[in-house]
């Protein structure tokens, strides 16, 4: 009898491993299963504002310094879209672009009576690296690191004749903060910062003007976020 009963006290404790055990291994193919099956793509459109900071360098005009001399660059606003990709729930790929703004650089300092000098349409293509802060419920903050491309479109002369102003290279850093409607709409909010340098040229008057313009703009979007 009692070497009945501890057959069956065997029995019953392997039964236990066994059930404990096949347990461990659907739980972690679960969780493996759910590792994988998350929304990889995002698509943004956004409202945003760009806040443009400005120094002309080393303005000349015939080839001389201009003691004084500054531009100025208004902030605009303009819709873009960013496109992200999520390698893993923390880590994604994404590019921004959007419908480039107007934008007047008038003259400033001691020039500042000439006006507006040129227009040009200028926006920025920036590839960024994501890292995604989850465990935090709906609200997702969210930091990048990348570059982008300053293109500039449609130069129009005003005071100076002949403009033209140079794509630049710009390094991009990115923080924001992305929060859950449901599985597949978020709200989303960030801040770009883009600094720049670019130089531009033309005439005033039939002599030639250079100069270094060193741009820092932020840009601030809002916006609509699908996810799929």
């Amino acid at each position: 009898m009692s070497q009945n009963g501890k057959s069956i006290s065997i029995g019953l404790s392997q039964f236990a491993a066994a059930v404990a055990a096949f347990s461990m291994v659907s739980a972690q193919a679960a969780s493996a299963q759910d590792a994988g099956d998350f929304r990889r793509w995002a698509v943004s459109v956004n409202a945003t504002q760009v806040f443009v900071d400005e120094e002309a360098a080393d303005l000349t005009l015939g080839g001389g310094p201009v003691p004084g001399a500054e531009v100025s660059i208004d902030d605009v606003s303009s819709v873009t879209v960013d496109v992200g990709y999520f390698f893993t729930p923390n880590i994604a790929g994404n590019l921004f672009l959007g419908v480039p703004p107007t934008a007047e650089i008038d003259a400033a300092g001691s020039i500042a009576p000439l006006g507006t000098l040129a227009e040009v349409d200028f926006g920025p293509v920036i590839l960024s690296a994501q890292y995604h802060f989850n465990g935090l419920g709906p609200v997702h903050p969210y930091l990048g690191l990348g570059v982008g491309r300053i293109v500039f479109l449609n130069k129009s002369d005003k005071a100076l004749t002949g403009f033209d102003i140079e794509d630049s290279w710009a390094p991009a850093v990115q923080a924001g903060v992305r929060y859950d409607l449901n599985p597949a709409w978020m709200l989303n909010a960030d801040v770009r910062y883009v600094p720049f340098s670019t130089d531009a040229s033309g005439s005033l008057g039939g002599a030639p003007v250079r100069a270094t313009l060193d741009i820092k703009p932020i840009l601030a979007n809002v916006g609509l976020a699908y996810r799929f």
